[in-house]
């Protein structure tokens, strides 16, 4: 009997072991579903049809050819131009989902609110404007737009720390428009190995789009190589005999890649570079640096500067003896914060040329007039100053930023952190203060910078006691697609 009731108790424990088991290994297939759910994504529906409450061009409609893209497979997110992210790379606790509710979408920045740069921090308070707006007429399929800046004073090891931060908080979907060339460079290794979508950043360097090495990264503007190339044909066209240029450049990742893109530009023309004068971010003046490159007698002056580094250059140039024709950056092409200062040193800036591919809202050929109304409205309702020309830049900025995010949520899998990322590499949209013929256009692998058309204006009409106006000094000069991307730059340089 012993024999037996022990055979009867092994067997029920047996049993009752089995199903423990069963049920604790469903609890772990349950458990590994939901985790594989949370990093990959579940096969959720597209949102529906846009919730934006206005049709009157101020916001983006999604692009239609966004259904096509998104996820692929259980963990695999494809996009055009051979893009594709595997999510199985991602660390083992990332969440999909992290920063994307059913009420809001929480994005956040590292920018200058203080030191020589801080003027630039106003970026981020257009494209805050711009998502008020969005967020007052109807949000991203209902959702609101949260948009967190921490100043880092544009000193990349505080970039680091504050992108390092927000990625171990898990409260954010991505980042977007950090600022800064050297900022954007030192946190792209950690962003890519934690799938933390770096969208847009508001660096033009070229090697921030490069997605076959670093697919979470994406830059905005016209990049360095594609200006410069620019710079390059208008100087061949009006310089058909050659010339000879200078470079002042800072001493920055900003001002190298400009130093790079032009000297890849002019290789087997008749242009030649005979000095290059760098500064640093903190100079006050450029003063010794014009005094060195005039005193090779060079009958190009480039100015790839940023800011205050603009006007400064600017006036040194016009208080010397040296004549030459000027070429300045795009980041110059600002009247009322780079060429207006320098009427209080009596001058006037007038003849610099500069590559433009959008119109400020307030620059007397700007033919778009009812959407600068638009924008003024806006700004102003938010206690903003819609003449500072950043907050005009936002609010450019803030515009693709919602195309992405529309795009996104019309994608296979919906609305997450990955389709975000997949758009970041596929929109094409035509911001209504763009110069006509240029797009904001980039199709993954095969084209990976956003803007490469422009066309030199040239400044004047100013005097001390007004500003002056820009007028066209040549044709649109189209690159779209040429330059492909930074491992295709590298590979043919």
């Amino acid at each position: 009997m012993r024999g037996t009731v022990w055979r009867k108790n092994v067997t029920a424990g047996a049993v009752a072991l089995l199903a423990a088991l069963s049920v604790t290994a469903c609890s772990h297939e349950e458990s590994r579903q939901q985790a594989e759910a949370a990093r990959c994504g579940a096969a959720a529906e597209p949102e529906g049809e846009s919730t934006i409450t206005v049709n009157d061009g101020s916001i983006p409609e999604p692009n239609e050819d966004a259904a096509q893209w998104g996820l692929a497979d259980d963990c695999t997110y494809k996009g055009p131009g051979g893009f594709s992210i595997d999510l199985t790379k991602c660390p083992d606790d990332w969440d999909i989902n992290a920063g994307i509710t059913e009420e809001e979408i929480r994005l956040f920045s590292s920018m200058p609110y203080a030191g020589n740069l801080a003027a630039y921090g106003a970026i981020g308070d257009g494209i805050a404007a711009y998502f008020q707006h969005v967020n007052d007429n109807g949000g991203i399929y209902g959702r609101k737009i949260v948009y967190d800046i921490k100043d880092d004073q544009l000193q990349p090891d505080v970039t680091r720390q504050n992108t390092d931060d927000a990625i171990q908080s898990g409260n954010y979907a991505a980042g977007y428009a950090i600022l800064g060339s050297s900022g954007n460079l030192a946190i792209q290794e950690l962003t890519n190995a934690e799938c933390m979508p770096q969208v847009a950043s508001a660096a033009a360097n070229d090697a921030l789009n490069d997605p076959e090495n670093f697919p979470w990264t994406t830059s905005f503007g016209l990049n360095y190589y594609n200006e410069t190339a620019i710079w390059e044909k208008w100087l061949e066209e009006n310089f058909p005999d050659g010339a000879t240029v200078a470079v002042l450049a800072s001493s920055n990742a900003q001002g190298e890649a400009y130093i790079n893109g032009f000297t890849a530009a002019i290789e087997g023309t008749n242009i030649n570079i005979v000095a290059t004068e760098t500064n640093e971010v903190t100079a006050t003046n450029l003063d010794n640096q014009v005094t060195s490159a005039a005193a090779r007698g060079a009958d190009v002056a480039i100015i790839a500067q940023a800011g205050t580094l603009c006007t400064a250059g600017f006036a040194a140039i016009e208080r010397s003896a040296w004549d030459p024709t000027v070429i300045a950056a795009n980041s110059c092409a600002q009247i009322d914060t780079v060429f207006a200062p320098l009427q209080q040193q009596g001058l006037t800036g007038n003849g610099t040329h500069v590559v433009r591919y959008y119109y400020g809202p307030y620059d007397n050929d700007n033919p778009h007039t009812e959407f600068t109304r638009l924008y003024e409205r806006v700004v102003s309702e938010q206690g903003l100053d819609p003449t500072n020309a950043q907050i005009a830049n936002g609010f450019w900025w803030g515009w693709y930023a919602t195309q992405i995010l529309l795009d996104a949520g019309q994608m296979k899998g919906g609305l997450n952190r990955a389709n975000i990322n997949v758009a970041a590499h596929s929109y094409d949209s035509h911001y209504p203060l763009e110069l006509d013929g240029v797009r904001g256009k980039v199709s993954g692998v095969e084209d990976a910078y956003p803007f490469e058309s422009g066309q030199i204006f040239v400044y004047e009409n100013a005097t001390p006691e007004r500003t002056g106006t820009f007028r066209a000094a040549g044709p649109l000069i189209d690159n779209e697609g040429v330059l492909k991307n930074w491992s295709s730059i590298q590979a043919s340089s």
